[in-house]
């Protein structure tokens, strides 16, 4: 325990030290950025993310989307990459950038490093490559392979942004030439596979490399024009994914031949997205309150969430602040949600209700009184005025029509109550998982009301996505036993799988 409080305390002291000096906090449509840097160098980071938005987009032909808190991305710029590593937890000690998707907004996390050379790993790389997932986990109704999400992702990951405010896009990635150019790397045919299990670490991080090296020459080598589609279109259909490579492109072992002439010869073509087809949002930058500032590591963590949050160790601090700062609502609002974490509901209620009273139209406090509420409730919910946290949840909603926050925990409501969920909360429901394909827990939570409404055509169509997904383990395979009983029609062995399988979603 003693360790563990001087970890915490070592944490806290580095966020603390950034925070003495001057925190920004960048909006656009695409992304709330949070660095301790001036305002002109955070803004000029923020259009570049736009710009890439935009660049990733038109390359993918990919649509632009409505923007609100589900298909927005926070982006927290740590000090450095120990830090980052604090923030993580856990016992990793290799990541160098993570990026966590949640119908309550994504987030991800990043070091302020500066790349030293071209074959050294920027924090803007790591971005980028997160960022890359978070568009392609937009379109999570298809499912890909490892080797592709990580490839794909690389090949985003190091754009070169010309003066003239074009984009070029598919240049090698350097810092993996040691991925590229290990003997441990992993065999081609298991990457294709999708049976990552009990790998060493050379042999994960050859996925990046190869990966990389896999998607560029499919998507430029002529010979092989059409092969990637014709390859997702069969796993999309359930070909196991070994079979559906090798239908799609053929003698592995000349594609692992090909593969490794491709990378000797060192030429690589690029794509240049022009300027005039870049559309940029505005970008506005703020300066962090005094309160703000004080409890940016309350913020971090709560960003960061899972099971080292602990907010009970700074609840009496998140306290101080609001009271040093009675009228400012984003400071109230974190102390809500701070007491919230550390399992105070009333004091919550009562600190976002400040937050309201400062802004009626503050949607960040607005979810925070309704969770907070919810709780209460919940723990006794035979005197709970339902209706009174369920109208919390309504005018969130009207606050932010494509947020799939309100519409998750106002269906939520109806189950932490105990009765049946009306049809316009499952409804809201269905449409969170459209706002919010990239969180499979909430896509699981649809599925099981759906097995429960006896709805087993639209539970097979929600579900095609992980049982077709080919990634190997116990949550792949218990969709897979889900899929099955849906499709004989078994009401109760499907709910049974379903059940089974949230542990399996737990510990993976």
């Amino acid at each position: 325990m003693r360790v563990r409080k001087l970890v915490v305390a070592v944490l806290l002291s580095a966020l603390s030290s950034t925070a003495s000096a001057s925190w920004h906090e960048a909006t656009s449509k695409h992304f709330t950025v949070y660095a301790d840097q001036d305002s002109a160098e955070l803004k000029a980071f923020a259009e570049k993310l736009e710009r890439f938005d935009a660049a990733v987009r038109e390359a993918r032909g990919v649509p632009d989307v409505a923007p609100g808190q589900s298909t927005r991305v926070t982006l927290f710029v740590l000090r450095d990459l120990a830090t980052l590593r604090r923030v993580y937890g856990e016992k990793e000690t290799g990541v160098a950038g993570f990026y966590l998707p949640k119908a309550t907004g994504s987030v991800a996390f990043v070091p302020e490093r500066r790349q030293a050379d071209k074959w050294d790993l920027s924090g803007e790389s790591i971005f980028f490559h997160e960022y890359t997932h978070h568009l392609m986990l937009q379109d999570a109704d298809r499912p890909l392979p490892t080797w592709l999400t990580e490839g794909f992702a690389e090949f985003f990951a190091n754009p070169e942004f010309k003066p003239d405010g074009s984009v070029i896009i598919g240049k090698p990635p350097l810092y993996r030439g040691d991925a590229l150019y290990t003997e441990w790397r992993l065999p081609l045919d298991k990457m294709l596979s999708g049976d990552l299990r009990n790998m060493y670490e050379p042999e994960w991080l050859s996925v990046y490399g190869r990966g990389w090296l896999l998607t560029h020459l499919l998507s430029f080598d002529l010979s092989r024009r059409g092969q990637l589609p014709k390859y997702l279109n069969e796993i999309q259909t359930g070909v196991e994914p070994l079979k559906a490579a090798q239908d799609a492109f053929g003698d592995i072992m000349a594609l692992d031949r090909q593969l490794d002439q491709y990378f000797k010869r060192d030429v690589f073509t690029v794509t240049t997205i022009p300027a005039e087809k870049l559309r940029i949002p505005p970008v506005t930058v703020r300066a962090l309150s005094r309160g703000e500032e004080e409890l940016i590591e309350g913020k971090i963590r709560l960003a960061r969430g899972g099971s080292d949050v602990r907010a009970k160790s700074f609840v009496g601090e998140a306290r101080a602040m609001a009271a040093k700062y009675p009228k400012d609502e984003k400071v109230l609002t974190l102390v809500s949600q701070i007491e919230l974490a550390a399992e105070n509901p009333k004091e919550a209620v009562e600190a976002a209700d400040r937050a309201i009273a400062q802004n009626p139209q503050s949607f960040d406090a607005t979810i925070a009184k309704g969770r907070a509420m919810l709780a209460l409730a919940k723990a006794n919910a035979a005197a709970a005025d339902w209706n009174a946290v369920r109208n919390v949840f309504l005018q969130a909603n009207k606050l932010d029509p494509e947020a799939a926050e309100p519409l998750v925990l106002f269906y939520q409501s109806f189950v932490d109550q105990g009765i049946k969920p009306t049809k316009n909360s499952v409804d809201g429901l269905t449409y969170a998982v459209a706002l919010a394909p990239q969180d499979n827990k909430l896509r699981m939570e649809l599925i099981g009301r759906l097995i429960e409404d006896n709805r087993l055509s639209d539970a097979s169509k929600a579900i095609v996505p992980i049982a077709y997904s080919p990634h190997v383990g116990k949550w792949h395979d218990s969709a897979v036993a889900i899929l099955d009983q849906l499709r004989a029609g078994n009401q109760v062995l499907a709910k049974e799988k379903w059940k089974a399988a949230q542990k399996y979603f737990d510990d993976e």
